[in-house]
């Protein structure tokens, strides 16, 4: 192994050197051929150049070019200055010479073209020199026109012998160079690398004869060392791992006994798994549910107890049917639709549907809610299980409430027709009414007798309650067909609620009650209807004056917030599941109404704006404005909500509940817009 390996490390070295060194020697060569022939050509170009300065001057003064004299002289005086250089002519434009530094030398006898070096240089071969590297340079006359050429050239001889001189050089400093590097090779291979590989087999022998206790002798180079330390590791390593071995023996006889263990536990964990299966299939026969079992190719593998009682069939004679053969008997609806189902739980996804179809026992139609799941049978393939809920009971309680609804809808909307209708209707006469009565007591009441006067002036204050009445109706027929015309301009807020004072200002002294302004004088204006709001703020100051106890207390504060929500437009959906919020809070305008009375139980907060809602017990509603826990129409809150609305505001109440012994009181809230966004709320268009 020792005389291999360093013979082939010598070969491949004298390879490498040898390769090196030719590659080298033959670059350096021909760069120095080139080198040599360009300068060669530079140096006939620079005395074409001078020449062709001086004859074009001659030329620049008329005569032409063969009347020149001295000119062989010039041409004899270039290369007899300059060895290398063959010859120098000057030929017209036809290519005849003229003058030559050899008069007898005829340039074109015998002399061909062999390639072009450059735009003005060629390499040609001729007779007397061989081949010659010729350069030409054009002359011209006076009036910029052809009149001949400047030839000048050296033979390719002066480049052989420039680079035999120079491969002799090169070949005896790169053939001594080569002789140190290879004994410097040779001596570092014998040295450096083939002893201590001699040494290091020695001790892999050894190791692989079986002695792990042997010794790595001391290496030269890093490297070695390394691999030697590596060695020694790998000894000890094979020692260690040899009594390991002898361990894991013993330790494989035991495991081997513990795997006959677990192997009998494993028999009886697949005898408790095939009762457990058994178990699953009672539960599976016993279900409530119809449960249909169908294999990769749509045949029926199962059905239980209540899929026989729900389709009407029996088990025997369905059994290995096809299952969409087994839909068409039923005359189910939507095949097509099932047959998509059937295929999609066959790729691994979770389907539902409604099925409908006739039982053939006793010709019912049925509805089942079908519920697909995709289960993995014995073999490993995948089968569709369905099951199905009977749903026809369900489905007519729903078609019945649908058509109920429907139905309420109906009579509400007749309702609100009839409503519409009857207030205006009671509006002519009532104008009469009031109007005759007033007439009656303001000119001719000093004519009536002392017992009709009582009797008219009862008349008139139940004119004026129903008319009050009258005018809530057409008011909530208005929104409801949101045909409540406003007359909207700026205004102050805190004017609008002293003005609503004032006009029930009588209320508060016939309770015995007292109220408070407090009044934010920093108000923006607003633009909205003040009539509207007056009406607003009127129905929630006498609805707390009516359920607050004699000597109570009603306050109004007015004040400015600001809320993430935009203001409502008029159309808006009322009851949409979400609103608009900004990314900055818009300014509202708040109304609170807080009064001492009994307060409003949580279940009612929520209904309170709903109309009628008040009628409830009939035994406690009274028309007046004042009797305490006097139930109205149940329309004024309706009327407040439906104007703030349109106003794009918002109103809600608070309360912790109906308590009519110790009176927690409740608070009215009212937002409204001092922003008002691009929408329209004045609808101008009116009933009546």
């Amino acid at each position: 192994m020792k005389n291999t390996l360093e013979k082939r490390i010598l070969i491949f070295v004298f390879l490498v050197l040898g390769l090196t060194v030719a590659v080298n020697t033959a670059l350096n060569i021909e760069g120095f051929r080139l080198d040599y022939r360009d300068g060669l050509v530079l140096r006939c170009q620079s005395v074409a150049t001078e020449l062709k300065t001086s004859i074009e001057k001659v030329l620049a003064l008329g005569l032409p070019l063969d009347e020149l004299e001295g000119i062989n002289a010039r041409c004899q005086e270039i290369v007899g200055s300059d060895p290398e250089i063959s010859y120098c002519l000057i030929e017209n434009t036809v290519g005849q010479p003229l003058y030559s530094s050899d008069p007898s030398f005829h340039f074109f006898v015998g002399v061909q073209f062999l390639k072009a070096v450059n735009d003005s240089t060629a390499l040609l071969m001729t007779p007397q020199w061989g081949k010659v590297y010729d350069f030409s340079a054009p002359l011209f006359d006076a009036s910029g026109q052809l009149a001949g050429r400047i030839r000048i050239g050296f033979p390719d001889t002066i480049l052989q012998s420039r680079i035999e001189k120079a491969f002799q050089r090169s070949l005896v400093i790169f053939g001594a160079a080569f002789l140190v590097v290879f004994a410097l090779v040779f001596l570092f291979t014998r040295r450096d690398l083939v002893g201590p590989i001699h040494r290091l087999c020695e001790v892999a022998k050894e190791i692989a004869g079986g002695n792990f206790r042997v010794v790595v002798p001391p290496m030269s180079t890093s490297d070695f060392s390394e691999l030697g330390t590596a060695l020694q590791e790998m000894a000890l390593s094979l020692q260690e791992r040899d009594e390991q071995i002898t361990e894991n023996y013993r330790e494989l006889e035991e495991t081997n006994r513990e795997l006959q263990l677990s192997y009998e536990r494993q028999e009886q964990i697949g005898t408790e798994l095939g009762r457990s299966r058994e178990m699953y299939r009672s539960l599976l026969e016993d279900a409530s549910d119809a449960i249909l079992v169908s294999d990769e190719e749509d045949r029926l593998v199962l059905l239980n107890k209540a899929a026989e009682f729900f389709f009407g069939v029996s088990r025997n004679t369905v059994h290995g049917n096809n299952i969409f053969s087994f839909w068409e008997k039923l005359k189910i609806e939507n095949v097509e639709t099932q047959y998509e189902m059937h295929q999609s739980i066959l790729q691994g996804k979770f389907q539902e549907a409604e099925v409908r179809f006739i039982r053939p026992n006793d010709h019912s139609r049925l509805i089942g809610w079908a519920k697909g799941s995709p289960v993995i049978g014995r073999d490993g393939k995948r089968m569709v299980q369905m099951t199905f809920r009977d749903v026809t009971r369900e489905r007519e309680i729903k078609e019945n409430l649908e058509k109920s609804t429907i139905e309420l809808q109906r009579l509400n909307q007749m309702k609100d027709s009839f409503l519409g209708l009857a207030s205006h209707e009671l509006k002519t006469p009532l104008t009469v009414i009031l109007g005759y009565t007033d007439l009656l007591l303001d000119d001719m009441g000093d004519q009536l007798s002392e017992e009709a006067l009582p009797m008219l002036k009862h008349i008139g204050e139940a004119a004026n309650r129903l008319s009050n009445i009258v005018r809530d109706m057409v008011d909530v027929s208005r929104l409801d067909n949101q045909c409540l015309k406003l007359r909207s301009r700026k205004i102050h807020i805190n004017d609008v609620v002293r003005q609503a004072l004032k006009e029930i200002e009588f209320f508060f002294s016939v309770r015995q009650q007292t109220h408070q302004l407090i009044l934010a004088e920093d108000l923006p204006e607003l633009v909205c209807d003040a009539d509207r709001m007056v009406q607003v703020i009127t129905n929630l100051v006498i609805n707390s004056i009516k359920f607050t106890p004699d000597g109570g207390k009603i306050t109004i504060v007015t004040r400015l917030v600001h809320s993430l929500r935009l203001p409502r437009g008029a159309g808006e959906e009322k009851e949409a599941p979400y609103r608009e919020i900004s990314s900055e809070g818009q300014p509202y305008v708040e109304i609170l109404i807080i009064d001492t009375g009994i307060g409003i139980d949580e279940s009612d907060q929520i209904h309170i704006f709903d109309k009628f809602y008040e009628v409830g017990i009939i035994e406690e509603h009274f028309t007046g404005k004042v009797a305490f826990k006097g139930k109205g129409t149940g329309l004024g809150l309706t009327i407040v909500k439906g104007i703030v609305d349109m106003h794009g505001g918002e109103i809600w109440v608070e309360s912790p509940g109906c308590d009519p012994h110790n009176c927690p009181g409740s608070t009215f809230h009212i937002l409204l817009p001092v922003k008002q966004l691009n929408r329209p709320f004045i609808i101008p268009v009116a009933i009546g």
